[in-house]
């Protein structure tokens, strides 16, 4: 009978890379569950011992904070949006960025709403470390009008591609908050938001508005 071979540990990983290992394996969690994810369920997700997970966070609570500021970082969405294809016109590509900005910011809103109704903090309370959200929000808002800027050509148009931008994510984001009885991840908001797009590259006056303002 031969000697049984050790086993190999994996490599140690850093302490920031840990954390995020965790937020990546427990944030599908705090999705269904919020805040009544339970540690024992944290630990089972990221394949760790419970002790780990307290090194790694000082509490749950600075782990949900984690796992929220990390469903809103804007990197997969942004190499998404800077993906759609150049070869349609500009109508076609910023339909396509906005659906793929309402889709991120739904399941984000999705997961604030799950938290807020198992009675988490999103600010963190009055004894609480900051907890980044706004530094998160203002980064998402300004890599994601850099993504949409790359789709556009300057001379296809007769304001800043920058001011375009933030119309349009202004526009879309005014969708998040229409929907009523029905869940806005469950509805095709293609539709309207084609609409907005035209009005927004357009205007909101008909033809013979035009017409009629220059002749008089």
């Amino acid at each position: 009978m031969t000697a049984e071979q050790p086993r190999r540990r994996a490599s140690a990983m850093s302490p920031d890379q840990r954390r995020e290992a965790i937020v990546a394996a427990v944030l599908p969690l705090v999705r269904e569950h919020g805040a009544h994810v339970t540690t024992k369920q944290i630990a089972q997700a990221a394949g760790i011992a419970e002790g780990t997970v307290f090194r790694a966070f000082s509490d749950k609570t600075e782990l949900l904070q984690a796992c929220v500021t990390a469903a809103l970082r804007p990197d997969e969405l942004c190499a998404t949006v800077r993906a759609v294809p150049r070869d349609t016109d500009v109508a076609e590509r910023l339909t396509e960025a906005a659906q793929l900005f309402l889709d991120h910011f739904t399941r984000f809103g999705e997961l604030v709403h799950t938290l807020a109704a198992s009675g988490f903090d999103l600010r963190g309370g009055p004894d609480r470390k900051p907890t980044g959200l706004p530094e998160a929000r203002e980064q998402f808002i300004h890599d994601l009008n850099a993504a949409v800027v790359s789709l556009v050509d300057p001379q296809e148009l007769r304001i800043p591609p920058e001011d375009l931008a933030k119309y349009l994510q202004s526009l879309v984001l005014g969708l998040r908050f229409t929907a009523t009885a029905q869940s806005t991840a469950d509805t095709d908001h293609t539709a309207a938001i084609r609409a907005r797009v035209d009005v927004l590259l357009h205007g909101a006056l008909a033809e013979t508005a035009h017409t009629t303002g220059e002749s008089s």
